[in-house]
């Protein structure tokens, strides 16, 4: 076998190298999946949902990961897991950049809710919005006969928890009964809600919980998302990083 030649090794090694920059260049998912991205999200009241969002017919290489939308109950029920927890996503408004939240595990007409965590949004893409209150509710205690608190109490089916009662605002120290309670939590609610929540009591509980929250939304690539736009036309994307998508594959150059 004769030996390369200088100019036949050179031309080797190019070809080499330029293979494994094309290769780089593709996300770890592979060129020929970066389709469908655009696919709006649709799932029972909400439609036309687009990025960052991903879910249903948007794959996830459409949008970051902490904007994935989950579709179930029969595709009439919008998901989304923030801090490890998932919420019922019952609004959106892209223009806002807002969402409407609501704990999971309420829609049976209870305020029953396992397991007991408190709520909290402290990561760089999600906050809650100003205008909210805090509920703290309490769960397993005994002997509530403290009369200021008959309208706000409530029951739970689980006999470990089976009597509770709420307030509105953080915790406070409070009646010697508060203190017969094995666990507690808060999460937000809208402030309109808050004095008919101090008339009606209890009775008017779930429906408070199940209106739920608003949290605004931010995307931390939404610079990236814009050079693509201007640079490209094409559509953003995420893989492990922002990229941009032209023809269900990378755009060219930066």
């Amino acid at each position: 076998m004769h030996p390369l030649s200088t100019a036949s090794a050179t031309s080797f090694l190019f070809t080499l190298l330029l293979f494994f920059h094309l290769t780089a260049s593709f996300p770890s998912n592979g060129a020929s999946n970066l389709s469908n991205c655009n696919q709006n999200f649709s799932c029972g009241d909400l439609t036309n949902i687009t990025y960052p969002f991903t879910g249903g017919l948007r794959p996830s290489h459409c949008g970051p990961p902490e904007f994935h939308l989950g579709c179930s109950d029969n595709l009439m029920t919008t998901t989304l897991t923030v801090n490890s927890r998932p919420y019922r996503v019952t609004q959106v408004n892209q223009t806002s950049q807002t969402l409407r939240l609501s704990l999971l595990g309420l829609y049976d007409d209870s305020p029953c809710i396992y397991p007991f965590n408190t709520t909290t949004f402290d990561n760089s893409s999600f906050s809650l919005v100003p205008d909210h209150s805090t509920l703290s509710l309490f769960y397993g205690c005994k002997n509530l006969d403290d009369a200021d608190m008959a309208n706000f109490k409530f029951s739970c089916p689980s006999p470990a928890y089976s009597e509770g009662f709420f307030m509105i605002g953080d915790p406070v120290p409070g009646p010697p009964s508060m203190e017969k309670c094995q666990t507690s939590f808060q999460v937000p609610f809208l402030r309109s809600g808050a004095q008919q929540l101090r008339d009606k009591g209890s009775s008017l509980l779930v429906e408070v919980l199940k209106e739920g929250f608003d949290v605004s939304y931010r995307n931390p690539y939404s610079a990236d998302c814009q050079k693509c736009y201007k640079h490209s036309g094409g559509q953003c994307g995420f893989d492990g990083k922002p990229i941009c998508i032209c023809n269900d594959q990378l755009c060219h150059g930066k």
